[in-house]
């Protein structure tokens, strides 16, 4: 009797109510606020690497699941991959803060609109979502693989860091297709060659890369009906 009391008192899990109430606006599925229950535990922002076997005989998911689960809270900026101190060894860790940001962010929003805008700022946050959400699968599809939880974070900082658009990210994987380059870092090498030659817009890159193909080889562009500044050729390939 004693010892089945010792195995149920083993604690209990708090659960914020404003992630119960809003989770979904987040864009967090019921599976995957269930794996950040079953994960959290103790710990409120910060949560070491959990064992996927256990999830697995915990949730009936395969790991396979587990694993698109995870990918799906990095997707969408709910979580993101850090690093914590336990004695004298560094260990990975799923960061959550990002996801409460959200909460608070949204449940501002929430208090300072009237009541019929809420619904649309709602909206907003689910379509900047989806176009994170687009922007990761195209690059997958195009890459013929996965993308690391490393790589989602470096086309989320394209986007909130160095803010190109969903578009302008979208022109320089199609670069680096077009040259079979499959890797993030060529991708972020294009992009960075488009801010040296001042081009923001997409309709500015598009007729920089239109010019360019019309041009000789040997140049990189053609001089000619092109109004804006000297370009010169830069390989990327090197």
């Amino acid at each position: 009797m004693i010892v089945a009391l010792k195995t149920f008192f083993q604690g209990s899990t708090n659960i914020n109510n404003l992630l119960l109430l809003n989770y979904s606006e987040l864009g967090l599925s019921n599976e995957e606020l269930l794996i950040y229950i079953l994960i959290k535990r103790d710990n409120e922002l910060v949560v070491p690497m959990p064992n996927v076997e256990r999830l697995v005989s915990q949730t009936g998911f395969s790991k396979d699941k587990i694993y698109q689960l995870f990918h799906s809270l990095i997707e969408h900026k709910n979580a993101v991959i850090t690093t914590v101190k336990r004695g004298k060894d560094q260990l990975d860790a799923y960061d959550f803060s990002p996801m409460y940001q959200k909460i608070m962010n949204l449940v501002s929003h929430q208090d300072t609109l009237p009541d019929d805008q809420t619904d649309t700022t709602v909206k907003q946050v689910a379509t900047v979502n989806y176009d994170r959400s687009n922007l990761f699968t195209d690059v997958e599809r195009e890459f013929g693989r996965t993308l690391s939880p490393i790589e989602m974070e470096t086309i989320s900082g394209w986007l909130d860091i160095d803010h190109y658009s969903v578009e302008v990210i979208m022109l320089a994987l199609k670069e680096a297709v077009l040259n079979q380059v499959y890797n993030l870092k060529y991708m972020d090498r294009i992009m960075l060659n488009w801010d040296k030659l001042n081009l923001k817009s997409v309709t500015q890159i598009q007729n920089y890369l239109n010019n360019r193909e019309s041009g000789s080889s040997q140049t990189g562009h053609n001089d000619q009906n092109y109004a804006g500044p000297e370009i010169p050729f830069i390989d990327l390939n090197k």
